[in-house]
């Protein structure tokens, strides 16, 4: 049900187990777990995928274990998962937001779909799942630096079900967000998720690169360039990044990170390399601690032979093979070279020397912060930090190389750690616009071998223009911001080509900035909005003002903007309505009117009507009448001024102002009915979940139940939650089969004196 289902080839893999090693050559002892959830008809192609992940990974490391369904309990899962480097989920996706069930805890939500019994039959399938959610993921106890790669679920990379209901910018961001939280708390460093493609390309470069997560993740074949990021809520001091296969749609790709991780701190041994062994390690490194060590030119002289020479104490050596092993009490005979004295060759006496650093440096950690910047004197990003840190101190070497390879910058340095900075210039003169490569590389002192790594960085100094707003300008629009909490503020759809930021100001009549800001933007439509506050946080007087938004690309440049006119007019408020609903039709005691009311700070002439929902006006109560200062009610029985009940409906309080200078509209619904109903979706689909909330005009004597009549079905009933002395709530799903046509839905209840109640509500069913 929740799984994205691709085209998938079926082969039936069954297992727990660890791999056994292949032939290719395997450098990493990193530890690769790869689960394959209970997925109904969809299993038996996540195992083929899965097994095309494992081909993958065993050529780098024997160690690489397959939890499969039907044997995927979480019980093996939290096993096999413990001290893992990469694993790999492919399964169901049950994340939130989602049409589900809110649990606060995210008990069923953002982590796995396993194997489970659920029917007691003492048997798993892959048609029995059970969700995990984040709170087993928090209990995984992942290696230091792991990263999690989840491959075709549902919501984890923001996207929904397949034919759910597409996600906005703001769902997708908090379904990325929520689902990497309990694989963080777990151990994880970085979570990716790919709706789409598979592992193998994301297991190569985690194992035959040196480069930033960020960067592996921008280097995937699929990747789109609609890229945006933000600063992880649920998980402070991660980074997310969204790729999204088209501009603000179609969420596939994500990822979660923790700034400066690499795939080096991934797949290789983290900690300090620079330590001296507890014991002579060969081949390796060692020193000379003997006061004269002699050194023979075969492995089997004795103290009786002459020796080349005797090696001063603290010579540096290179250890090479083991000639001749210990026996008894009699040392080993060591084969070495001269670290820093190429002459120096021969063999030497275990009992001479001294275990040394003879482990390679690792770049462990490397940020080049955004990875886009723009060289123009502008003020803003004209300069790109690199940093990193390496496992011992070295001696580094940082580069920049175009296209071409030809290099533009070098700095080099000496420490565990290097932040550089490049400016973009070459010869005083801005680079061109491009991609250009960063290359680290650091050599310890007993030259134990080259930690390298790096990135891109790309140069754009060519601003990104508003490609439009909406209202695009030609009209003014009017707001009041005045906090009641109606029309407080004004929006503006801001269109750009490419991700970054949109920087708002507000100018009054006599073009004096009252307030500016600035928000990230995605590639595509934006929302700006402004609560017609000044920078000082009161509300700005009534009047006339320009709205100004420009576009800022990730690198920092702007382009050309727009703008458009409002008029903040806040002396109308608080237009309310006493009730949502109110019945008069049946006669009785209860709800038969409803209070209607408005206010005004200053004098002004007012006209106050009431209209059907076809917008006529059916009741005037003010026409042009001058009011003054302050609040103005209306006690309304639902009839017009001849005394006729209207019918059952929904009827709009509609109240214009005017105080001479500026001129403002208000309104606010109130419905005439038993009951009134409201639907998460007004166009349910078969198959569909539809949530249903009814509020009650009058006080009831017991419940609310909730009728559905769906055509080709027999009608059925629904008792409703009770959320509070007047309103309900039930969520039923939409029957398969039968066909198109209406869906009914009819609230039924007793009133307090037991009369019974009841309204219908008709939706087009697809």
């Amino acid at each position: 049900m929740r799984n994205l289902v691709a085209a998938l080839a079926i082969a039936l893999v069954t297992a727990l187990g660890i791999a056994s090693p292949a032939a290719a050559v395997q450098t990493s002892t990193a530890k690769v777990v790869i689960v394959v959830g209970a997925t109904h008809g969809a299993t038996a192609g996540y195992r083929a995928n899965a097994d095309a992940a494992y081909a993958e990974a065993i050529k780098y490391t024997s160690h690489v274990t397959k939890v499969y369904s039907p044997n995927a309990t979480w019980t093996k899962v939290k096993a096999a998962a413990k001290g893992a480097n990469i694993l790999i989920y492919f399964g169901h996706g049950n994340g939130w937001p989602s049409p589900y069930t809110y649990d606060p805890k995210y008990t069923t939500k953002d982590g796995m779909g396993l194997n489970a019994d659920l029917n007691g039959d003492g048997k798993l399938s892959d048609y029995e799942n059970k969700y995990y959610g984040e709170p087993y993921m928090a209990q995984l106890a992942l290696a230091p630096n792991a990263i999690v790669l989840l491959h075709n679920l549902c919501y984890a990379s923001g996207n929904s079900e397949p034919g759910g209901t597409a996600p906005s910018v703001s769902v997708a961001r908090q379904r990325i967000d929520n689902y990497a939280a309990g694989f963080l708390k777990g151990g994880a460093r970085a979570v990716i998720a790919d709706g789409h493609m598979g592992p193998a390309n994301y297991l190569r470069g985690l194992f035959t690169t040196g480069q930033s997560i960020v960067d592996l993740w921008r280097s995937m074949p699929n990747y789109h360039n609609h890229e945006s990021s933000f600063a992880s809520t649920r998980s402070p001091g991660y980074v997310d990044y969204s790729d999204p296969d088209n501009a603000t749609s179609s969420f596939y790709r994500s990822l979660v990170v923790k700034p400066g991780m690499t795939t080096t701190a991934v797949t290789k041994a983290v900690g300090d390399t620079g330590l001296d062994p507890a014991t002579l390690v060969v081949p390796g490194r060692a020193s000379v601690e003997a006061p004269a060590a002699p050194l023979y030119a075969t492995a089997l002289a004795t103290a009786d032979d002459s020796s080349l020479l005797d090696l001063p104490e603290g010579t540096r050596l290179k250890t090479i093979a083991t000639a001749v092993p210990a026996a008894g009490t009699t040392a080993a005979v060591i084969q070495v070279e001269g670290l820093d004295d190429g002459s120096i060759a021969g063999f030497v006496s275990a009992a001479d020397l001294a275990p040394r650093d003879s482990r390679a440096p690792v770049l462990i950690g490397i940020d080049s912060g955004t990875g886009r910047f723009s060289p123009n004197e502008d003020g803003r990003s004209d300069e790109q930090t690199l940093t990193g840190i390496f496992s011992e101190t070295v001696d580094w070497t940082v580069e920049v190389r175009d296209g071409d390879g030809a290099i533009l910058d070098t700095t080099p340095g000496h420490g565990g750690t290097f932040s550089v900075t490049w400016d973009g210039l070459l010869d005083g003169v801005a680079v061109p616009d491009g991609s250009y490569t960063w290359t680290a590389r650091g050599i310890d002192a007993w030259q134990n071998g080259t930690a390298s790594g790096g990135g891109t960085v790309v140069v754009d100094t060519t601003g990104v223009d508003v490609s439009s707003i909406s209202p695009d300008g030609s009209t003014v629009g009017v707001f009041s911001p005045n906090g009641d909490g109606v029309g407080d503020t004004v929006s503006t759809s801001v269109s750009v080509p490419e991700a970054g930021s949109i920087v708002g100001w507000v100018t009054d009549a006599g073009d004096a900035t009252v307030r500016s800001w600035t928000a990230t933007s995605v590639a595509g439509s934006n929302t700006m909005t402004w609560d017609g506050k000044a920078a000082n946080g009161a509300y700005v007087e009534d009047g006339g003002y320009t709205l100004h938004f420009t576009a800022r690309d990730r690198s920092g440049t702007n382009g050309a903007g727009r703008t458009r006119d409002v008029q903040a007019v806040g002396f109308l408020s608080a237009v309310r309505t006493s009730a949502k609903v109110f019945y008069p039709h049946d006669a009785d005691r209860f709800a038969p009117t409803v209070n209607l009311s408005f206010a005004v700070a200053r004098p002004a002439t007012v006209t106050w009507t009431i209209r059907n929902a076809a917008n006529e006006v059916v009741v005037t109560h003010l026409a042009d009448a001058a009011v003054d200062a302050g609040t103005q009610t209306w006690v309304w029985d639902g009839r017009t001024a001849d005394g006729v009940l209207l019918p059952r409906g929904t009827y709009t309080s509609l109240v214009s102002a005017s105080d001479g200078t500026w001129a403002i509209s208000q309104s606010v619904k109130v419905e005439m009915n038993a009951f009134s109903i409201a639907t998460s979706t007004a166009t349910p689909r078969r198959g569909g979940k539809v949530t249903v909330v009814v509020t009650s005009a009058e006080p009831l004597s017991g419940g609310i139940r909730l009728y559905v009549s769906q055509p080709g079905k027999t009608t059925w009933g629904i008792t409703m939650t009770k959320l509070d002395s007047r309103t309900w709530r039930a969520t039923f799903t939409v029957k398969t089969g039968g066909s198109a046509g209406t869906l009914k839905l009819k609230a039924w209840g007793h009133d307090y004196d037991g009369r019974a109640q009841s309204t219908y509500r008709y939706l087009p069913l697809s």
